[in-house]
């Protein structure tokens, strides 16, 4: 494949985006302006709690965390736009700088790399860890995203 579409047709089964929010016309940082972030001890915690909800087990060292400046909350990675990212070429997690501590946040992109896959399946996202998106994060009583009703 040549061209643009070539590029596009070839990156997109390696990404995984999450909580698609398009942000008229804000200012996105690309990928490429990312820079790697130390495993914060916090992380360990939650990939702990984590692995317990999802019932998956994985390395935690195996995973990269990159930080991207995005004041407004979302990374534009290719033509989509996302609040994070985990990409499975490297086990890449990508997260705004200043969403670093956001659990809700951090715990959904570390349940892709457990599950190595970008899907949002209900019975993992919503039910068992509530990390489908910061409502779901705060209120654990709901079966299904109601920003993600399908689970795409």
């Amino acid at each position: 494949m040549t061209g643009r579409f070539g590029w596009i047709l070839g990156v997109l089964p390696l990404l995984a985006g999450c909580a698609i929010p398009r942000t008229g016309g804000a200012p996105l940082a690309p990928v490429e302006r990312a820079w790697a972030v130390p495993t914060l001890e916090l992380y360990q915690e939650w990939w702990a709690k984590t692995e317990a909800c999802s019932g998956r087990t994985a390395d935690m060292a195996s995973v990269q965390f990159f930080a991207v400046d995005a004041p407004a909350g979302a990374i534009r990675l290719g033509p989509e736009v996302a609040h994070g990212w985990w990409v499975r070429e490297g086990n890449r997690i990508y997260l705004p700088a200043n969403a670093l501590s956001d659990e809700w946040l951090v715990r959904h992109e570390m349940l892709h790399a457990l599950l190595q896959r970008g899907s949002h399946p209900s019975s993992h996202f919503v039910k068992r860890c509530h990390v489908a998106s910061a409502v779901v994060f705060r209120d654990s009583t709901l079966t299904v995203d109601p920003g993600n009703p399908i689970g795409h």
